[in-house]
């Protein structure tokens, strides 16, 4: 009998020790996760009890705000479709999207709410979220959708010290707090204005993945910036033509020179010499083939496997064609981390979460970094980067005064004009923003891209100079 007592007893410690072990868990482990689901009910009752915080850009400039209209809260974005992909939106009948839903429960003051403030009701005040601080530069962001002017595509800025985003931009767009009447429109219409393309949209990358192969080639010692490569109008590998633009055609050339005019043939021979393991190793440490960890969903994009490559597979990769496919994220990461010495910074956007009263609880910097390149061959990638807008298909991105590092891209499409790419950074010697242009069947990079970005590159250095170079 006192055997059978003592059994029973441990059966009962051991169920409370699971117990506990389980409630641990939930709090610990699973609580923070399960308080920012979408699914936990006690979000939707604070959004309907609570006055939503608001969401500010770096400046303080109010981004979105609420108000009342027929008894019910409404969500107010200041500036429409500026921000639209950034921000998202907030509809009682299509729920949230992008910042609104990753940071709703701060915006509903439930991670740091203090016990006060959340008694609030009772005493039949209302409960106020907490607001976003943003990264973003205003002055920065209406550039970048200004650069875009009537082009589908997008503009990603961002500070390579930090990972911080100065402007997130994509076209078309539209307009936030319309979403409930437009929503039947907005689905339908084959230009995908919902489509965030800086962080979800992808794309061959064209001659902008040449830095890529060229950090890749150096850093396998399968190339020197004295090698010289033959930049003939045209080469044949196993039955496939590659031509250059308009079939130009300069002979001999250094790695800097067919850097700098961007030779689609030269590079076929250099990635034919390097062979796929290196460039794709490069590829993925440099943050392709892989989705960013960011504040926002964003897509992989693809990297293929270099064994199923064969040379012909190769040879569209050396220029950034055949089945690789990047977003404009990733190559703006691409560009700040070849600015950053070779060390990638994880990209981010929400700058600081503050109490109503403008108390900080939280604040954020860079948020860590990680050597994706060694120093010597990033140095050398940005020096070629340098030729190509000082001497090269990127001479539309030159600013006054300051020197640029670019890359120009014009990558086929199936469904019709070439897609514009340019990925930069400055000033060259002193980076502080890099950035990636994408525009949509718009033709030459260098025509279009180039001259799309030297506006953002000027708009982000001169918002610096006014905040004194501070990232």
């Amino acid at each position: 009998m006192a055997r059978r007592t003592a059994n029973v007893g441990r059966l009962i410690a051991g169920l409370l020790v699971l117990l506990l072990a389980y409630l641990a868990g939930v709090q610990v482990v699973w609580g923070p996760h399960l308080a920012g689901s979408p699914q936990n009910p006690r979000l939707a009752i604070a959004a309907e009890e609570t006055r939503w915080g608001r969401i500010l850009d770096r400046r303080l400039t109010v981004l979105a705000d609420s108000t009342v209209q027929g008894g019910r809260q409404v969500r107010r974005y200041a500036d429409g479709p500026l921000y639209a992909h950034l921000l998202g939106y907030r509809s009682a009948r299509y729920g949230l999207a992008s910042l609104e839903l990753r940071y709703d429960p701060e915006l509903l003051g439930m991670p740091a709410a203090a016990p006060w403030e959340a008694s609030l009701g009772l005493f039949g005040r209302t409960a106020r979220g907490d607001d976003l601080v943003l990264t973003i530069d205003a002055a920065v962001q209406q550039a970048a959708a200004a650069a875009l002017g009537g082009h589908r595509g997008a503009v990603v800025a961002l500070d390579p010290r930090t990972g911080a985003v100065l402007a997130l931009a994509s076209r078309p767009a539209f307009d936030p707090a319309a979403v409930d009447a437009r929503w039947p429109v907005l689905s339908r219409d084959p230009a995908a204005p919902l489509l965030d393309r800086a962080t979800a949209g992808q794309y061959p990358p064209g001659s902008s993945f040449k830095p890529v192969v060229l950090a890749a080639s150096l850093g396998a010692g399968r190339a020197t910036q004295r090698t010289t490569l033959d930049c003939a109008a045209s080469v044949s590998v196993d039955g496939l033509v590659i031509t250059n633009f308009e079939h130009e055609a300069y002979g001999m050339m250094s790695v800097p020179r067919a850097f700098a005019t961007s030779c689609n043939v030269a590079f076929v021979h250099l990635g034919l010499a390097t062979v796929a393991g290196p460039i794709i190793r490069t590829a993925r440490t440099l943050g392709l083939g892989q989705a960013p960890r960011f504040d926002l969903p964003a897509a992989p994009g693809y990297l293929p496997d270099p064994r199923s490559l064969g040379r012909r597979g190769l040879a569209e990769l050396s220029f950034g064609q055949g089945s690789l496919l990047v977003t404009p994220l990733q190559m703006a990461v691409v560009a700040a981390t070849i600015a950053n010495g070779g060390v990638a910074m994880r990209p981010f956007v929400l700058r600081q979460v503050r109490a109503p009263d403008g108390r900080v609880l939280a604040a954020y910097a860079e948020r860590g970094g990680r050597d994706a390149l060694p120093a010597g061959i990033a140095a050398q990638v940005a020096a070629d980067m340098v030729e190509a807008v000082r001497d090269g298909t990127g001479a539309a991105a030159q600013l006054p005064d300051v020197a640029v590092a670019g890359k120009t891209g014009t990558a086929d499409n199936p469904h019709g004009a070439p897609d514009a790419w340019f990925i930069a950074f400055a000033p060259a010697d002193h980076p502080t923003v890099a950035l990636a242009v994408l525009l949509e069947n718009a033709g030459v990079g260098g025509q279009v891209a180039a001259p799309a970005a030297r506006q953002v590159l000027a708009a982000a250095l001169r918002a610096q100079a006014a905040r004194g170079g501070r990232p």
